[in-house]
């Protein structure tokens, strides 16, 4: 079996004047039936999951997330995933440069100074982190739906994992390389992963694609941070300088790297040079040799026809196969028989799915919760509710008093829903969502 995910980066939505309002918006309708399309063609006739590798938007506003989320919605539909099944990181374009206060500045002039030291110090107080989180306050509701949240160590807390054959998981890790993003234009060499990040588990029989916005290079600890990424991962995605490339590093004889680059969806308009294009990524393994398999199938812009076609700037006839060696999977003990070879042992609900819940799948009832519900609601009440609505729905069932004057941070948020949840109140949170959302 094979699993297909669309891959965009910088989408910039909001980054439009004038005229180019009117080609963006026709080069995101052609991205819409060109993947359709194309994945119908495929063997499996339809995608299971959509990864965003930053800039979602222009400047991190609100409404920019808003039209990014219906847009979303309809390229799920069209490619016939789940609609909560986008994975997404931040990247500069998703930092609200209008947050960034003198004394913000000054924070990540420190880290940028200081590095490891000072990102620590910032990210052990609550106060000093949410202040820093502040610039991401459009994309943190956005990413929240999406169950990708930013966690208090500066990482998105969730990963997930999909199985590729009976044993062999693949682990989709996405990383926060914009993190001290501000309005320096200076930032290459300068950003940060971090300690927090930079350590990838290892385990057998699992396998790791890193998700980031920036290549490594645009990072003061990225000599590091390639050590980690390149003994513990198979496929580096970046996105941010709108080339695409691809390459494979041997590690040693028992293990590979892939570094995707990604081109830009939807560079800006003056940019020259640049065009649109996204791909499309096809997960496979290899029995024989126990390999994870990539096929990358490049889309890219025919200005002279105005439509997508295959990249063959890029890639040889637009696509390039690599079979890379997994170390991980190796590690199994288990001897890998013919029977597990076959499609129908990977159940279809495996993919995409959370590794780390927050709240019990058993409600106070014993009732078991409906995962693809609690997503769905998830979506709902983070990225298509307002900041005002979504506190009256939390006072509306009781988890907040009406006078609430406190400070309500994203984590705190989320740990108040998830308690509803637990507490049996899914299917009316859902109605009441769906209440306010008729009433816009």
């Amino acid at each position: 079996m094979s699993l297909i995910f669309i891959h965009l980066s910088d989408i910039h939505f909001g980054q439009e004047k004038g005229g180019d309002l009117y080609i963006h918006d026709d080069v995101k309708e052609q991205i819409l039936s060109d993947a359709r399309d194309y994945v119908m063609g495929l063997d499996n006739s339809k995608a299971d999951g959509v990864i965003i590798s930053g800039d979602i938007a222009y400047a991190g506003k609100p409404k920019e997330y808003e039209a990014a989320g219906k847009w979303l919605d309809r390229l799920t539909a069209a490619v016939g995933c789940e609609v909560t099944a986008v994975q997404v990181v931040p990247g500069n374009h998703d930092v609200d440069r209008g947050k960034i206060t003198a004394i913000t500045q000054t924070t990540i002039d420190d880290i940028i100074k200081n590095g490891d030291d000072a990102l620590d110090k910032y990210m052990q107080s609550d106060d000093d982190r949410e202040f820093l989180y502040k610039q991401f306050e459009g994309y943190r509701a956005f990413a929240e739906g999406y169950d990708c949240p930013l966690d208090n160590d500066g990482r998105i807390k969730k990963h997930r994992e999909v199985e590729i054959a009976p044993g062999r998981r693949i682990k989709f890790l996405g990383v926060n390389t914009a993190l001290i993003c501000s309005k320096s234009e200076a930032e290459e060499g300068g950003l940060i992963l971090g300690k927090r990040q930079r350590v990838i588990a290892i385990e057998p029989g699992l396998e790791t694609v890193v998700i980031a916005h920036h290549p490594l290079h645009w990072l003061q600890d990225s000599e590091d941070a390639k050590r980690y990424i390149k003994s513990r991962a198979r496929v580096f995605i970046s996105g941010h300088e709108h080339t695409p490339s691809h390459k494979c590093e041997k590690v040693n004889n028992e293990a590979d790297l892939l570094m995707l680059a990604s081109g830009a969806a939807v560079p800006p308009g003056s940019t020259p040079g640049y065009t649109y294009c996204y791909n499309v990524l096809e997960f496979s393994w290899q029995e024989h040799n126990d390999s994870l398999v990539l096929k990358i199938h490049g889309r890219i812009w025919d200005d002279e026809n105005k439509i997508f076609t295959a990249d063959n700037i890029h890639f040889n006839n637009g696509s390039e196969t690599y079979v890379l060696n997994c170390p991980n999977f190796k590690k199994l003990p288990v001897k890998i028989t013919d029977k597990a070879s076959e499609p129908d042992t990977i159940e279809e609900n495996k993919v995409f799915e959370t590794s780390t819940m927050e709240f019990s799948m058993v409600d106070k009832e014993g009732g078991v919760l409906e995962e693809k519900e609690y997503q769905l609601v998830l979506l709902k009440y983070f990225r298509d509710l307002s900041r005002a609505q979504r506190l009256s729905v939390l006072i509306d069932f009781g988890a907040i008093p009406q006078n609430w004057t406190d400070r309500l941070t994203h984590s705190v948020e989320r740990t108040v829903f998830d308690k509803l949840v637990q507490d049996g109140k899914l299917q009316q949170i859902h109605e009441k969502i769906n209440q306010i959302l008729q009433q816009q």
